[in-house]
């Protein structure tokens, strides 16, 4: 409805003629303010005035620029406004932190305070180390927008006490060494070196302090994805799934001996082996640290040409993709898989697959076909190679649904059925699946 009228606004200002100029700015309000935070809003304009620009964490638990949350030692939430000021002095960031406490029930601003940044990135809340403190974690994007620096503040007598600042890259809050207290980790390019690095703070009897630091590895890479997880039974980890340009890349594991921080780089035990890394072409989508076999342990992804596909170039490449875990301070491998980022579905390749099966795409019919491979026939699909195919039908299809119904199902997720197509000679050869192998086999992603 406001679309429509803000066009018949616009259209009446076309044919009213040029002397009625309108904006769409000038047509469009803000959300009113809650009660609370309207009350908030008269104090804050009460305190600096009236020009002040709200301004909005763009990611995290706290979107709004109003955020209330208990961070001292007494009962009752203080209140935090992030906002943009043009009454600074100068070298001073415009923006700022509006600090406001409840005072005989009634809120009063009690401190100002300048930002290290332009944007904030996040505002989050922990408890780090052994102190019963709250720890205040503001993540800032700088003035250049191309690096990011992160803040944390104690507040303490109705004063925000920096306690750390530091460049970061990537941040999460977990108790990695599983002493019971969360740590806050950090991960930071650094461009002069070419290198990245993880760090790990704590706040205790020391007050805040780096625990341990560790190097990783690809180079000053574009970190993707965190995931925290565990890696076994008994170790907690933390998985940054990365980019390093030129359409490669990897996995950094992060865990804890102790306070000491690890990131292995080897496959096995030859330490010459190198990281496992993984590459992304138009078969090949981005594939980030997954539990892919459902035990409750996160596994790591690498990729392998399938078999045929080792003589093409890379964008050409259709891959495998392998799946390890860390064991002694090594990579280890788990499982082999096919692994379709298109249609979203992974298919565990029995050990009997490896090196004697490979996989041909038509997307035409949305089909995944499955051949037995001999470098004799290559890639070719026949009566004699082809063993099944999968095939993905979207549930907005009626038509492709119906041609299915005589097929056997696989799965289903929220918007697509997947069916299996077995060819009368894999039934009956040594390569089949069995009715339960293909059902444990089967991941819908």
């Amino acid at each position: 409805m406001k679309i429509k009228l803000l066009a018949v606004l616009l259209l009446c200002a076309l044919l009213c003629g040029c002397s009625a100029a309108v904006s769409v700015e000038n047509l469009l309000t803000p959300p009113k303010l809650l009660a609370e935070q309207n009350e908030i809003y008269q104090e804050l304009i009460a305190s600096v005035g009236q020009g002040v620009k709200l301004k909005y964490p763009r990611s995290g638990d706290y979107r709004s620029a109003f955020v209330l949350h208990n961070i001292d030692d007494e009962p009752g939430d203080e209140a935090m406004v992030f906002y943009e000021s043009k009454n600074v002095q100068s070298g001073e960031s415009a923006l700022r932190l509006k600090f406001l406490d409840r005072i005989n029930d009634k809120w009063q601003a009690v401190y100002d305070m300048s930002c290290a940044g332009g944007e904030i990135d996040s505002i989050s809340f922990a408890n780090l180390g052994s102190t019963q403190l709250t720890d205040i974690i503001i993540c800032y994007t700088l003035l250049n927008a191309t690096e990011k620096a992160l803040t944390v503040l104690n507040y303490v007598d109705q004063i925000p006490v920096e306690i750390h600042s530091s460049a970061y890259t990537c941040m999460e809050v977990v108790d990695l060494n599983e002493d019971g207290l969360d740590e806050l980790v950090t991960v930071n390019v650094n461009k002069a070196t070419m290198m990245s690095s993880a760090a790990m703070f704590t706040n205790g009897e020391n007050g805040f302090e780096k625990l341990s630091e560790t190097p990783l590895y690809g180079g000053t890479a574009d970190y993707l994805r965190v995931t925290k997880g565990q890696l076994d039974e008994d170790t907690t980890a933390l998985f940054f799934d990365y980019s390093n340009g030129s359409q490669q890349s990897g996995t950094n594991v992060l865990y804890c001996y102790g306070n000491r921080l690890v990131c292995p780089d080897n496959i096995g035990p030859n330490a010459a082996a190198g990281i496992i890394s993984r590459q992304v072409n138009d078969y090949m989508a981005e594939i980030y640290s997954y539990d892919i076999d459902g035990d409750g342990f996160i596994e790591i992804p690498s990729t392998t040409p399938l078999p045929g596909y080792e003589t093409l170039t890379r964008p050409e490449q259709l891959c495998a993709v392998q799946w390890y875990t860390v064991r002694d301070d090594n990579f280890i491998l788990e499982n082999n898989s096919y692994f379709s980022g298109k249609f979203r579905f992974a298919l565990l390749l029995p050990n009997r697959w490896w090196g004697v099966v490979t996989a041909v795409t038509d997307f035409a019919n949305n089909e995944i076909i499955f051949i037995s491979y001999d470098p004799g026939t290559g890639l070719e699909v026949n009566e004699k190679t082809e063993l099944m195919r999968i095939r993905s039908v979207p549930k907005d299809d009626p038509k492709a649904l119906e041609d299915a119904k005589s097929l056997k199902l696989l799965g289903e997720s929220a918007d697509t059925a997947f069916y299996c197509i077995e060819s009368t000679g894999y039934k009956a050869g040594k390569l089949a699946l069995t009715e339960s192998e293909l059902k444990a086999s089967f991941i819908i992603l």
